[in-house]
């Protein structure tokens, strides 16, 4: 869909979005100039060295592969979301 439509849809979003941008360095570029916090990038070792030397210039964060899944408890999941994604934006 895009980083534009990425940006809107996570614009009041209080927590880490992190965009999985595959094996487009790019995508994954235009994201971090963009103001997007996180992005998820399986490129190559130069490529990556590239995004994460950008990522500190726009104080993004680039991630080689995806976290692992969780799953959310039935009621007050909130804060547990929260601390999950904040521990991979983090680093």
């Amino acid at each position: 869909m895009g980083v534009p439509w990425w940006t809107a849809l996570v614009a009041d979003c209080p927590l880490p979005a992190l965009l999985d941008c595959g094996q487009a360095a790019g995508y994954a570029a235009c994201a971090l100039r963009a103001g997007v916090c996180g992005v998820i990038a399986h490129v190559s070792v130069a490529q990556h060295r590239a995004l994460v030397s950008l990522a500190q210039v726009t104080g993004g964060h680039v991630m080689e592969r995806r976290p692992a899944s969780l799953d959310l408890p039935p009621r007050d999941a909130g804060p547990v979301l929260e601390r999950y994604l904040r521990r991979f934006a983090a680093g």
